[in-house]
């Protein structure tokens, strides 16, 4: 006898029937979703292209205003086509001689150091004292000013302030001139910018209480390094100087043994930063000619 098998009802395979009013509501969506494709890529490739042109248009600004000329007064180096001879650093007896330059009139000229002063082996080659060409009689405008107004953005300044004054100094002046004998609210101090510290040691810039047993100083560049340090010399007495990290000290002359004071190093900032946390600054702007009286000394 067959088991009894009840019949199953047929399968509707047919989709669900839709609404007229849902599909057109689904149509307008797919519709607007491929239109949204297809605008999505041009789009995109329109604000690359844009972004692009506009960075391009940024970086040709920014080298256009690097390359504008400021106007720095009387910065520049006094070239000298003097070489030196050889050797340029020779010991005799208890003296050591290095070459400091060429004097018309004079011939070749030399700081005179006790042997023992310094490593002879540190020394790089000399080009010449005051070749860079320190600034002794600072120009500055104060809160604005001609060449204030000249100054890129975002050009680098090293900043300094005392509570009291605040003041910047371009890197473009104080790379050619390497030395500032500037007074700050009625102190001197000297500003100087190491063209041999690599950033590994920090800011190449330091400003230093210039003066010793209570007399001012003022400094000049020696035209050579020792121990990839700039080493300067002061004017009164032509002893020889360097930083020590705590501060500039004399390895030579007369003043041997001294030191200046470190007030502080320096970090450098774009000017539109600066400028704008001091906008009452002080800027270097250059160097005055030196008083009558002093020339004729």
């Amino acid at each position: 006898m067959q088991p009894h098998v009840s019949a199953l009802p047929p399968l509707d395979l047919q989709p669900p029937a839709v609404a007229p009013a849902a599909r057109r509501n689904l149509a307008r969506a797919l519709a607007t979703a491929a239109l949204a494709l297809a605008l999505t890529v041009p789009l995109a490739l329109l604000a690359g292209r844009l972004w692009g042109e506009w960075s391009l248009l940024m970086q040709e600004e920014r080298s256009v205003a690097s390359a504008a000329v400021i106007g720095f007064h009387n910065v520049y180096p006094a070239i000298s086509r003097a070489v030196h001879p050889e050797p340029w650093h020779r010991a005799e007896g208890a003296d050591v001689f290095i070459w400091s330059g060429w004097k018309h009139g004079e011939g070749h000229r030399w700081f005179k150091l006790a042997a023992g002063d310094c490593d002879l082996a540190t020394l790089g080659d000399p080009i010449g004292r005051d070749v860079a060409r320190a600034i002794d009689h600072p120009e500055v405008e104060t809160g604005g000013g001609e060449i204030w107004a000249r100054m890129p953005e975002e050009v680098d300044v090293a900043g300094f302030a005392t509570g009291q004054t605040a003041c910047a100094y371009p890197k473009l002046v104080l790379g050619k001139v390497l030395v500032v004998n500037d007074v700050i609210d009625g102190l001197p101090r000297l500003v100087h910018h190491d063209p041999f510290q690599g950033p590994e040691r920090g800011p190449d810039v330091a400003v230093y209480d210039s003066r010793v047993d209570g007399r001012r100083i003022t400094m000049g560049s020696c035209g050579f390094s020792m121990g990839r340090r700039h080493v300067l010399y002061d004017r009164g007495t032509e002893s020889l100087w360097v930083d020590r990290g705590d501060g500039l000290e004399a390895f030579s002359g007369k003043l041997k043994g001294k030191t200046l004071a470190l007030v502080g190093r320096l970090p450098t900032t774009s000017w539109s930063d600066w400028r704008s946390d001091n906008p009452g600054t002080r800027l270097l702007v250059g160097a005055l000619p030196a008083p009558a009286a002093t020339a004729a000394e």
